[in-house]
């Protein structure tokens, strides 16, 4: 969900997700013995928004929608099984852009070319590495702080689109999220068949080379050149505000949490900008540097504790922390109370907010 502790950029404008994005979602809910009614209302939608295809939602209310129906079903792995299951679905008209494609490189190329058609705010990658080829996803709006579920649900419809080339049993090289390992792997195994690694950079699958050149099993040349022209012509145009400055270096410190470093000097080159000038931007948006990074870490350490099935030396490992003890004494600091203490205190219905525990540390 979007982060309460930050405010983005006066002239920003909220990045966005087709409601394609949401094939299928109320179909899993009442599988999975949820009513969609209820948990739809929790973030004030209803099922008729996402009747049509080609409406768009905020993209943070997309990512809180994930979260609360992975809550309600108890289901970790939600969001992936509705990505595998559904896959090109939820890709919409780039969907079926993929799947005229001729070979799987052009349908992947295709995907990560024209992303933005499909969610605003969002980094798509097709690369080469060796032997390899890797293909990345994250959002790159750092106000958005749970979205576990919107990258396992994404790469999990993307190895679904892979699979209707190379056959229902592929798996991929390896596997990459962003975010904290769950505690059981059961789910995630059995779906993806492949390595799988937590805390990473960036969201991505790993694939042999030598796959990309496999025919797509209903080429149309003539259909996959008319769908590349009209979603060239759809392809919404940059909003004013389009790049919130905060929401980006937001998430640049995020990345550092997992990268080795967070401090002002690499994020501001990061962004072709001197410290100095990088601080003046943000005191021009009526923010400090430090607070950002503090706050950012607070939320999402609160976040991450929250989710009772992540270990939590994963939870220490993605915050940057090389040991479970030097992040307990910082929660510690943060709450007055240890982690473990604090997932306690959740079991118990007696947790507090960081609003409540700390004043002091949202501005």
């Amino acid at each position: 969900m979007r982060s309460t502790t930050f405010s983005p950029s006066p002239d920003a404008e909220p990045p966005r997700v087709r409601t394609s994005a949401a094939s299928g979602f109320c179909d899993m809910l009442r599988r999975d013995g949820c009513d969609p009614g209820e948990v739809l209302g929790r973030t004030g939608l209803h099922e008729e928004d996402l009747a049509s295809s080609s409406d768009w939602l905020p993209l943070s209310d997309y990512c809180g929608l994930l979260e609360q129906a992975s809550a309600a079903c108890g289901s970790v792995g939600f969001g992936l099984k509705l990505g595998v299951t559904r896959n090109v679905q939820l890709l919409g008209e780039l969907g079926l852009l993929a799947t005229s494609a001729p070979t799987l490189r052009a349908a992947l190329s295709a995907i990560a070319s024209h992303f933005s058609f499909l969610q605003e705010h969002t980094t798509v990658s097709f690369v080469r590495r060796d032997r390899d080829v890797v293909l990345t996803y994250q959002i790159r709006d750092g106000h958005i702080v749970r979205r576990r579920q919107d990258a396992e649900l994404t790469l999990g419809a993307f190895i679904g689109s892979i699979r209707r080339c190379l056959g229902p049993h592929w798996s991929p090289r390896e596997v990459h999220f962003e975010h904290a390992g769950p505690g059981r792997l059961t789910d995630h195994d059995a779906l993806i068949g492949g390595p799988i690694y937590f805390g990473q950079r960036c969201n991505a699958i790993v694939l042999s080379v030598t796959e990309l050149d496999a025919a797509m099993p209903a080429p149309d040349r003539a259909r996959y050149a008319e769908l590349e022209r009209r979603i060239a012509r759809r392809a919404p145009e940059r909003r004013v505000g389009d790049t919130d400055f905060v929401g980006l270096v937001l998430q640049i410190i995020r990345d550092g949490f997992t990268g080795g470093g967070a401090g002002a000097e690499r994020v501001a080159r990061k962004l072709g900008l001197s410290a100095p000038a990088l601080y003046r931007r943000l005191k021009a948006c009526g923010v400090e540097y430090s607070e950002l990074q503090r706050d950012l870490r607070l939320e999402l350490a609160m976040t991450h504790v929250s989710e009772l099935h992540l270990p939590l030396t994963e939870v220490a490992f993605a915050l940057g922390y090389s040991e479970l003890s030097a992040f307990s004494r910082a929660f510690r600091s943060w709450t007055g109370m240890s982690p473990n203490a604090y997932r306690r205190s959740i079991r118990h219905g007696s947790a507090r907010t960081p609003a409540q525990n700390l004043p002091e540390m949202l501005t």
